[in-house]
């Protein structure tokens, strides 16, 4: 019997240790998720101002819409140059609308100690302020998201871009954005015709899905672009008239919108130049190539030699290889997917890291990696900066690690 509870407190003591720890490893978790967190501060001399529009093309049927079917409407944010007044107010990150549809998904013990109330995370642009009067014309950078993700959950990289000069453009996808919520109140929501997940790199179906996307997604953009034309030739009464430059205008997106991005400057004119931020190449780019300069910033695939990553970068090869142009092709050491987005900030860091998505590198760190290679890549390529300010700036960093294919 003595060694019967000696065995008991033992196995109690053990128990209560296990029990202790979870208890304030949740504890912390809930601390971390509840605390408020400022974005990184942009890096550039002008302060920034963020807008909303609500476009309807109605030159175009918007195939993932139910019969009888919709035309395409998107939900556009453009970040710019700004001058500030003292009665312009900062914008609310809080993604409510959005945050709303997901809840009704996401497990609760996701929600209570996983993700971060979108109102204690604190950008830095200011809601509608005028435009800077600092320069005649600003040039414009069209950033596609990932397939499920906001735009606004790039709001790193826009917020950076605009406070050193450019105007950058971002849009939610309705079908593929996990929930677009439009003016008059409607939400739509993803469906698998619109955003297939995970499944898309293992099968045939998916991946057809995908290449039609990538069509869908390449005509968006140019719908954007001939409404930006439209608004800076024509629309006197708009903040934006005769104040963006057409004829410098970059791409750049991360994950699907990355893959976008190679395929808008492989078939649309007016790109000049593109980045793809750790995205699976999709469309007819991985035949046709480029002639636009551009630059593949991947994660840290470096040792992945598995079927599906070593069919990635054959796709990737192909399109690197077909670029006469300047060409780029960099992982980034310690960075997974989701460091080139604002989901560091969003979510628990730990968790986050344990589940891969995302790396060793420091949230902060691999943001202003990130940020500052897109910046110097469209300072050259859009605004006719010396291209040694690039190569001067990759080599001095380390981190980015040179593709050897």
């Amino acid at each position: 019997m003595k060694l019967i509870r000696q065995l008991f407190r033992y196995f109690l003591w053990i128990f209560l240790a296990i029990l202790a720890i979870i208890i304030s490893t949740w504890f912390s978790f809930w601390i971390e998720i509840h605390s408020d967190i400022s974005l990184p501060r942009p890096t550039g001399k002008y302060e920034v101002g963020r807008t909303t529009f609500h476009w309807i093309d109605t030159l175009r049927v918007d195939s993932l819409s139910t019969p009888p079917y919709t035309n395409r409407e998107l939900v556009v944010w453009i970040w710019y140059p700004a001058s500030i007044t003292k009665e312009d107010t900062i914008v609310a990150y809080d993604r409510a609308p959005w945050e709303k549809d997901n809840s009704e998904q996401a497990p609760l013990l996701f929600r209570a100690i996983f993700a971060r109330d979108g109102k204690k995370i604190h950008p830095h642009s200011f809601q509608d302020p005028s435009i800077s009067l600092a320069q005649a014309k600003y040039p414009i950078v069209l950033m596609k998201s990932g397939i499920g993700t906001l735009a606004t959950d790039y709001s790193t990289l826009a917020e950076n871009l605009a406070s050193h000069g450019f105007i950058v453009v971002g849009s939610d996808a309705p079908y593929s954005t996990f929930a677009v919520a439009l003016p008059d109140g409607r939400v739509i929501k993803r469906t698998f015709e619109g955003n297939p997940g995970e499944a898309a790199s293992i099968t045939e179906r998916s991946t057809r899905i995908f290449n039609r996307l990538i069509s869908i997604w390449t005509d968006d953009a140019r719908f954007v672009l001939d409404n930006l034309q439209q608004i800076s030739s024509s629309d006197k009464s708009s903040k934006f008239f005769n104040r963006i430059d057409m004829s410098s205008i970059g791409v750049f997106g991360h994950s699907f919108g990355g893959a976008t991005a190679a395929q808008i400057c492989s078939v649309e004119p007016r790109c000049k130049a593109g980045i793809n931020l750790d995205g699976s190449p999709y469309g007819s780019v991985i035949e046709m190539g480029m002639d636009k300069p551009f630059m593949f910033l991947l994660a840290d695939h470096v040792k992945e030699t598995d079927p599906i990553s070593m069919k990635i970068k054959s796709n990737i090869k192909s399109i690197y290889n077909s670029i006469t142009a300047d060409k780029y092709w960099f992982y980034l050491t310690g960075s997974q997917h989701f460091n080139f987005s604002d989901i560091p900030y969003q979510k628990e860091w730990l968790i986050m890291r344990i589940s891969g998505a995302t790396g060793s590198i420091g949230r902060r760190q691999g943001t202003e990696l990130i940020n500052s290679t897109v910046l110097n890549f469209f300072n050259v390529y859009l605004k006719g900066e010396p291209k040694i300010q690039l190569d001067n700036f990759i080599r001095s960093r380390s981190e980015l690690n040179a593709a050897i294919e």
